[in-house]
This record gives C-alpha cells, sequence and structure tokens, in this order.
C-alpha cells in the first residue's frame, strides 16, 4: 500500500500540475476564475498551515496571506473594471495593500529570525537593492516621470509599483543573507517572493517597451505568479514553517563566503556597466549621469560600511585567537594536577635564571625533590589518593616558599626548585623546613647544588641529581647538597 504523501507535497504537485493546466484556459472569465482559485487556495493553505503547525509570531504568516488575498482582490476588481483612461483605478489599492502587507510580514519573520541586529547582512542587501533600484529608475521609472501626459498623478502611481517592488528586493535580499534556519518551507517562501518579482519585472519591462507578449507569453508571465502562490501555500503546510519566525540564536559573525562575494561584486559593477552602455549607445553622451553617480556614491558608501564591519570582524576575531593564544600559552606552561609551572616552563626559566645570576652577581640554588616510596603509596592507596597527595604536598610547600622561588613539577613525583639569592647551607635549611610540611607521614628526599657561575643549566642540574641520588643512598627522608651529607 502506498504511502500517503505529507500536505505539503501534495499541494505542490497539484498546484503545478494546475498552473501548468492554466496555460490552455481560455481567456475570459473562466481563466480569471482557474487564476484566482490557485491564488485563494495557497491563502486558504497558509491558513491551514498557521492552524496546524501553530507557528511562534503567527502575525507574520497571517501579513503575507492577507497580502495575497489583497492581489486576488485587485485581479478581480482589473477584470470587472473597464479599460478607462483614469489616472488612478480601484485595482491600484488592492495590488498595493498587497505590496505592504507581504513586505510587513517578510519584515516581521525576519525580526523574529534576529536579522535585524545582524547589520552586515542588512547592508549586504542594500548593496543588492541598491543596484536594482539604479536599473529601477533607468529602464521603469524614469520614462514615466517622464511622461508628461499621464500627469503627476499618473507618474506617482506607475513609479509605486517598481518602488514597491524594490521593497520585496530589499526584504528577499535580507531574507536570504541573514543567518536562521534554512529549510524546505524556507526555499519554498523565498521561491514564493522571487517569482513574483520575476513577474512583476516581466511585465513592467513589457509596459515600458511596449512589447505584447501574445497571450501564451503573457500566461508564462502569469504562471510565474501562480507558481509563486503555490510554493508559499506549500512552505505554509510544511512543519518547518515554524522554524523560519524562530530566533537564529546568539549573534554570529556572517562569513563573506564566495557566493555572497561575487553577488555584491555583480551589483557594483551594474553602476559602471551602465555608465558604459550609455556612454557606447550614445556616442560618448550619458544620458543618466546623475542617477548613476547617485547611484554610484550609495553603493561606495555602503561597500566602505561593509568593509569597516570585516575588519572589526578580523579585528574582534584577532582579539579572542590573541586571548587564546595566551590561554594556550599558559596550559601549556602549566601542569594541570598540581598548577605549577611544568618542565617545559622550567626549562625556559633556568636559562633566565642564569643570566640573572650572573649579571648581578647572586648567588643561585638549585633543588630536586622526590617523594620518598610514591610508587608504593600509589599501590596502596590507589592513583586518587596519590594524585591527592601531590596536590596538598606542593600547595603546603609553595605556600612556604619565598615569593621569589620557582617550584616546578619536573615529572612524576619529582620537583625542582629554583632558590635565587641563597647559598646552598641556607637552601638546606629552607629545604629542611619544609619535609616536615609533607602530608599523609610522607616525606621526600632533596638534593641541592649552587650555581658556580660557569656551569650550564643542565651541568647544575645533574650535579643537584647525584646529591638527590646520594641522599636516597644514605636513607631517605633528607637533604643533601652536591658535596655535604645532612642527617635526617
Amino acid at each position: 500500500m502506498l504511502k500517503r504523501p505529507p500536505a505539503w507535497v501534495g499541494f505542490l504537485i497539484g498546484g503545478m500540475l494546475f498552473v501548468a493546466l492554466y496555460l490552455w484556459l481560455p481567456d475570459n472569465v473562466y481563466g480569471m476564475l482557474g487564476w484566482d482559485a490557485v491564488a485563494v487556495a495557497g491563502a486558504v493553505a497558509i491558513a491551514v498551515g498557521i492552524r496546524r503547525n501553530r507557528p511562534e509570531g503567527a502575525a507574520a504568516w497571517w501579513l503575507l496571506m492577507a497580502g495575497q488575498l489583497a492581489n486576488v482582490t485587485g485581479d478581480i476588481i482589473y477584470f470587472l473594471t473597464p479599460d478607462g483612461d483614469e489616472v488612478f483605478h480601484p485595482y491600484d489599492v488592492s495590488y498595493l495593500l498587497g505590496y505592504v502587507l507581504q513586505g510587513a510580514g517578510v519584515l516581521f519573520l525576519l525580526r523574529r529570525r534576529g536579522a535585524g541586529r545582524d547589520w552586515a547582512t542588512l547592508v549586504d542587501s542594500m548593496i543588492i537593492t541598491s543596484a536594482f533600484a539604479l536599473l529601477s529608475w533607468v529602464f521603469l521609472m524614469k520614462p514615466v516621470a517622464a511622461e508628461a501626459s499621464l500627469g503627476l498623478g499618473g507618474q506617482m502611481m506607475a513609479i509605486a509599483y517598481p518602488a514597491f517592488d524594490l521593497l520585496l528586493v530589499a526584504m528577499v535580499a535580507w531574507l536570504l543573507t541573514a543567518d536562521g534556519s534554512r529549510n524546505i518551507a524556507f526555499f519554498l517562501v523565498a521561491t514564493y517572493m522571487v517569482a513574483f518579482l520575476v513577474g512583476d519585472y516581466f511585465w513592467a519591462f513589457a509596459n515600458q517597451t511596449s512589447y505584447d507578449p501574445g497571450t501564451l507569453g503573457g500566461r508564462l508571465i502569469d504562471c510565474t505568479y501562480l507558481a509563486g502562490y503555490v510554493a508559499l501555500g506549500a512552505g505554509a503546510l510544511h512543519p518547518g514553517m515554524v522554524e523560519i519566525g524562530r530566533p537564529a540564536g546568539p549573534q554570529r559573525a556572517q562569513p563573506m563566503t564566495m557566493h555572497r562575494l561575487v553577488l555584491l561584486t555583480a551589483a557594483t559593477l551594474i553602476a559602471p556597466a551602465l555608465l558604459a552602455w550609455q556612454a557606447y549607445s550614445n556616442g560618448g553622451r550619458v544620458l543618466d549621469a546623475y542617477a548613476i553617480v547617485a547611484g554610484s556614491v550609495v553603493m561606495f558608501l555602503l561597500v566602505i560600511a561593509r568593509m569597516t564591519m570585516l575588519v572589526r570582524q578580523v579585528q574582534a576575531q584577532a582579539a579572542v585567537l590573541a586571548d587564546h593564544a595566551d590561554l594556550l600559552h599558559e596550559a601549556a606552561q602549566r601542569d594541570p594536577l598540581t598548577d605549577l609551572p611544568n618542565r617545559r616552563a622550567w626549562n625556559a626559566a633556568l636559562p633566565s635564571a642564569l643570566q640573572h645570576a650572573a649579571r648581578h652577581r647572586a648567588p643561585l640554588t638549585l633543588a630536586i625533590l622526590d617523594l620518598d616510596h610514591f610508587k608504593a603509596f600509589n599501590d596502596t592507596y590507589g592513583h586518587q589518593t596519590g594524585d591527592r597527595l601531590l596536590t596538598e604536598a606542593t600547595a603546603a610547600w609553595s605556600a612556604n616558599l619565598r615569593s621569589a622561588d620557582v617550584l616546578a613539577r619536573y615529572g612524576g613525583e619529582e620537583f625542582v626548585a629554583l632558590l635565587p639569592g641563597i647559598t646552598a647551607a641556607e637552601a638546606l635549611d629552607l629545604l629542611d623546613r619544609l619535609r616536615p610540611l609533607t602530608p599523609m607521614g610522607c616525606t621526600f628526599s632533596a638534593g641541592v647544588a649552587t650555581w658556580d657561575g660557569v656551569e650550564s643549566g643542565d651541568e647544575l642540574l645533574g650535579r643537584a641529581d647525584q646529591a638527590l641520588y646520594r641522599a636516597k643512598d644514605a636513607g631517605r627522608d633528607r637533604v643533601v647538597s652536591d658535596d655535604v651529607i645532612v642527617a635526617a
């Protein structure tokens, strides 16, 4: 038994089949009824989708539905109104209201997605819209504005349609570039808006050039609107429609992808391309020089604003990376268990201490400490208790060392200490005071060596290590210098 397809799939397939059938409907009341049936069905599908999916911010979807019904109303009035020479027609109210309602619906969706916080995507959409505005003025608005026979009212009414189309262009560009969910419902809504704009611009081109696309051509243009109505209805029926109006989450920097860069580059090249075309077509004369200059200035300022945002984004990311680098460097220099400097930090600190001692002609003593019988302690009490011994022992020792002293974990249960400014005898006294502070009844053995002013750090460390072995051989729980044994 075949599984029943989801409602949105059935509506999309059925709607597109009817759109194909519309091409063959007669150009009379039946054709008008078929057209309006698709548009009304799309509006009903939006209402059903709202009731079924219950999206947050349902007002945006109700506005989109109202805008679609306003267009249907305008179509009915257009069909029933006889042709005349009036500047203003009743259907203009419905059509223009449809623009306003649809733009408001998309704006509500954008606000809920958090796009109002993302200035970068807003600037990108304004760059694209500015390019379309320049083209619309040169090819659609200016010819109407120059037609004195229309009168002021007629000119304003004729300009209103491409102006509202620019509003939808801005909304589409903003929606497509903003962050947020991009599921099937999202792309169906975007398809609706793009199809609506394609139909509008085709009819505007035909009107301005007095081009008659014929019955079939007109029907094909009409089909773009119908396909958009079907796509919007299917998008509203899709369960993913609830995601479109949800906040996109914490604002994050939008990357400048290759697709976006190509799109913005193409938009900014429209003004010089139009300039070159007019100069070539008119023997060096540029008929729309002021408009092209204004468009170029607007897009230039928007590009500067976008570059400023990108520079600030890079600077912010560099600051974050610098902070992370500092944290990583700090983490790389610390022992994760005891929070003491690790062997890497010790290897950097020892040469520096030798240089300081040589420069100031001050004594420098090095000590190696080793917890006695630590392996047996681990085997008896477990590694967790052994870790606690290491942590508590180093905390007790560090608390009783001077601020100038450096205690580091050299490896396992072995630790090294730099004791600047004191002699071997003073170091022996200091370490003997630390031995009773070792917790959990444990002890440590230590070897001490004082720098002779000539030897390398490795040689100094080697002498201290030899002293440590002598301390262990002597019975442990004691401190031994490179040439003196001190009894426990």
